[in-house]
């Protein structure tokens, strides 16, 4: 008889992890409740655009927009907000996309918000027109970008953004003198719960949620918010019709385990957490901090960050960032760390406290065998 976790069966092992809820380490953990109501959905067939429908009733309600809508993650959804904008609910630009010559197309979108998945834009029909740069963006520059060929202006709303960007306020009052929608990708700003309805408070007209990250729902699930015209246009365009969204299907069971996990996301003590993780990065560096190859950095503002994340960089070139990395991922434990281009990066939102000293314990080892 085969023994061990299903993971373990399959010669896939678990990690500590240190990246916080992103995709590439699975995403989030999801309460028994929210797998229990999935387990029931499962056992009986629905009318799928009913369902989001109804769930995304819900979705508007906590949101303030006028309607919402259940995508397959927050990449789909970014493309299925730029094809609203693009194609609407006409059915001949739907059958089009992503071919979208022809019909305006563009997305204006600000160089200091520039991140891997803005492709997907691109990829609901769009085509990218870039202005300002990191440090600085013109509102002249919005003004000339806006032309008879713009959908729509995208707003990113990131951590790993740059400061050039205009403020917000001031880029929905240009668009919107222009009768131009503004989208926001706020996929990863959860908690706290108040950020459900900033966005939609200040003016964007579709505003785009992770389900699988901070909310604690189904990895592949994403909440679109927004006007009601345009999220009939998402609507069109995505799943189950044959459009370009219809790759981006998401199931009964993960709709509505979106659902029960939102209802528990808003009665959650979040400072609580909060307070909880602040203690482990307070532990963490302590544990590091004595040590001179290294330069540490805390970032708390919950503003930006969900959870408090920590920054270790080399000193003097005294170790690599890949080379640790990778030693971490392959010790034992596994343990998993955001390589970014300057610095280790350690975020606290998935870390449990049993694991804290662990990891001091493996970054020192790590550390002090390939220090000069």
């Amino acid at each position: 008889m085969t023994t061990g976790s299903i993971y373990e069966q399959l010669g896939v092992r678990p990690i500590i992890n240190g990246r916080g809820p992103t995709t590439v380490v699975s995403g989030s953990r999801m309460e028994p409740e929210t797998l229990a109501a999935m387990s029931e959905a499962a056992q009986h067939f629905v009318a799928i655009e009913d369902l989001n429908r109804a769930v995304g009733k819900r979705i508007a309600e906590v949101t303030g927009a006028e309607a919402g809508y259940v995508a397959c993650g927050s990449a789909a959804a970014m493309a299925l907000a730029v094809a609203a904008c693009i194609a609407g609910s006409d059915p001949i630009r739907i059958d089009a996309l992503p071919d979208s010559d022809g019909f305006p197309n563009e997305i204006i979108m600000h160089r200091a918000h520039r991140i891997p998945y803005d492709r997907m834009y691109r990829n609901g029909g769009g085509r990218l027109v870039l202005i300002g740069t990191w440090e600085q963006t013109d509102p002249d520059e919005l003004e000339e970008a806006i032309t008879d060929r713009t959908a729509a202006v995208a707003f990113n709303r990131s951590q790993y953004c740059g400061p050039g960007a205009l403020p917000f306020e001031q880029v929905v009052e240009i668009a919107h003198a222009r009768n131009v929608p503004v989208i926001v990708d706020a996929a990863s700003t959860l908690p706290p719960v108040g950020h459900l309805r900033i966005w939609i408070e200040r003016g964007a007209d579709l505003v785009i949620y992770s389900g699988g990250k901070g909310i604690r729902g189904p990895q592949e699930t994403s909440l679109l918010a927004g006007r009601a015209d345009l999220i009939d246009a998402a609507r069109a365009n995505g799943s189950p019709n044959a459009a370009v969204g219809r790759g981006g299907k998401v199931s009964k069971e993960s709709m509505i385990g979106l659902l029960v996990a939102l209802e528990r996301f808003l009665v959650h003590d979040h400072d609580a957490d909060y307070r909880r993780h602040m203690a482990q990065a307070d532990r963490l560096m302590a544990g590091l901090e004595e040590r001179a190859d290294i330069r540490l950095t805390r970032n708390d503002d919950r503003d930006l960050w969900p959870f408090p994340v920590i920054g270790i960089y080399p000193v003097d070139e005294a170790w690599t960032i890949r080379e640790v990395q990778r030693a971490l991922v392959e010790g034992d434990p596994s343990i998993h760390l955001d390589p970014l281009r300057d610095r280790l990066q350690i975020n606290t939102h998935w870390l449990e406290d049993d694991e804290i000293e662990v990891l001091i314990q493996r970054l020192n080892e790590e550390l002090d065998a390939r220090s000069k």
